[in-house]
């Protein structure tokens, strides 16, 4: 059975993607809002998961894409047109939520793989956003935080007016909605239906669940199993391809409910073709969504930056190290990690039960959270690839030599030599039938050759190259990291 994340991957192929998914947001780039002054975020999957400290503008990117798109002239009176000005209000509280010449440019994909469609939507006359007319159309729903509140907490007629309400047009959810649930929440619901509950002028949809021979409403939900209620419910009777933005969707759901939520949007996307930007701080749902759905975001001064299919651990790594008690040592990314953890070992094991090594992404990430968290008076270094200087007074440090880790690695004699006397790799040889292969693929293609997993080889051959490192520059490494 095929991965289903590696399935919705292919159906956003470039080829099919517009018949599946319609004309799906290409990309954001935002100017000016929220201190957010020149933000490109690209899309690389029907789901796309916004990750990344508090303040970095998740919820700005999330409440814009919103606004990308015109109501359809199939919608109902009842369907509000999301606008810029529904989430960026100008007030005396806040009288410059974003710049004069702020401006956000959508782009689409298109029935043509290699063109998209531009717009952008910028405040040229007075107070009025000009470029909304030649958006697509889409039906848009944005379940934010208090898009769903538990019944008993906003006081809804069906509690204040609760022996006076009337129930009618009770109808149950689709079976895909209530297996769902189930999944998500692990609970045997028998039924869930949803109704209309009025009372003189008033009505509000209330839901209703049976599980155990017992039924009971929403009054007597707790507000994670209300909100992914309402969430699924949504998902399932919205029309197909339509764009769906949900803040933080792990909010009051136990670890396992927010793996398997993760799931079923996956599941939910490949079955009803929708789009998903969704901002998250959960590793579950990060780990359950591709590669492609996640970003980072994070900040370099002032400026924010998007750091594109980021790892889960990566992401992990950087919204956890305020809470590290032990030093904290930021590198570019695992391979980097593994070989800093052998450099270390074979110089002052002991060290490791000291320090807590984080990949975190490219240099210039580990360089700007390397300064960030200093500045916070937080125990951190960052070790760059040897490719890149050292600024000690700044914290920052490189690994051994002048090159990427693979280069160094399988530039060492003791490696080759390693390769050639356990495995009957001659690397001169395997290098000249490959010379075209990019090198961060070297470990990969070697460890399939050698029926190796790429993580054991890439620890083996580590191993070996930091112990034949001149023990002088393994010292001075390991005295920096301490200092």
């Amino acid at each position: 059975m095929p991965d289903p994340r590696q399935e919705l991957q292919r159906l956003f192929g470039a080829r099919q993607r517009y018949s599946n998914f319609g004309p799906a947001l290409a990309k954001i780039i935002i100017r000016g809002f929220r201190g957010l002054d020149e933000l490109s975020l690209s899309i690389e999957s029907p789901i796309t998961a916004i990750s990344g400290l508090n303040g970095t503008g998740k919820s700005t990117v999330a409440q814009l894409a919103t606004a990308a798109y015109k109501k359809p002239v199939t919608e109902s009176e009842k369907y509000k047109r999301h606008i810029i000005a529904n989430y960026f209000p100008v007030s005396k509280a806040d009288p410059k939520p974003f710049r004069d010449d702020a401006s956000i440019e959508y782009q689409y994909f298109t029935a043509s793989p290699e063109r998209l469609q531009e717009l952008t939507v910028t405040r040229r006359r007075g107070s009025q956003w000009e470029g909304y007319k030649r958006q697509p159309e889409r039906h848009c729903r944005y379940i934010g935080f208090t898009i769903y509140i538990p019944k008993v907490e906003q006081r809804d007629i069906s509690i204040y007016r609760g022996q006076e309400i009337s129930i009618t047009n009770e109808a149950e959810l689709p079976d895909s909605a209530r297996l769902a649930i189930s999944r998500i929440l692990n609970h045997p619901y028998e039924n869930l239906s949803s109704a209309t509950a009025a009372h003189a002028m008033r009505s509000a949809e209330i839901g209703f669940a049976k599980k155990f021979g017992a039924k009971y409403s929403e009054n007597n939900m707790g507000f994670g199993e209300g909100r992914v209620f309402y969430t699924v419910n949504s998902l399932e009777t919205a029309p197909e391809q339509s764009l769906f933005v949900i803040e933080e969707p792990e909010t009051s759901l136990h670890e396992h409910a927010q793996h398997e939520l993760a799931k079923y949007l996956i599941e939910v996307c490949l079955r009803r073709k929708h789009q998903i930007i969704l901002t998250t701080h959960s590793r579950s749902i990060l780990n359950a969504l591709p590669r492609q759905s996640r970003k980072l975001l994070y900040r370099d001064g002032s400026k924010v930056c998007v750091s594109d299919r980021t790892s889960s651990a990566e992401a992990t790594g950087q919204l956890a190290l305020g809470h590290a008690r032990a030093k904290t040592v930021l590198v570019e990314d695992a391979r980097a990690k593994v070989l800093l953890t052998e450099l270390v070992r074979a110089t002052k094991p002991v060290l490791l039960r000291g320090v807590t090594i984080t990949f975190v992404g490219n240099d210039d990430v580990v360089a700007s959270m390397t300064k960030r968290f200093r500045d916070d008076g937080l125990p951190v270094v960052g070790v760059r690839d040897g490719d890149r200087g050292e600024n000690t007074r700044q914290g920052l440090l490189k690994l051994p030599g002048t090159q990427s880790p693979e280069q160094e690695v399988f530039g060492s004699s003791a490696v080759t030599a390693h390769l050639q006397t356990r495995y009957g790799l001659n690397w001169s040889e395997w290098s000249a039938l490959h010379q075209d292969m990019d090198f961060h693929d070297w470990p990969n293609a070697i460890a399939t050759e050698l029926t190796k997993t790429e993580d054991g080889l890439w620890e083996e051959l580590s191993a070996v190259y930091a112990a034949a490192c001149p023990v002088e520059e393994r010292a001075r490494l390991v005295e920096n990291i301490e200092a």
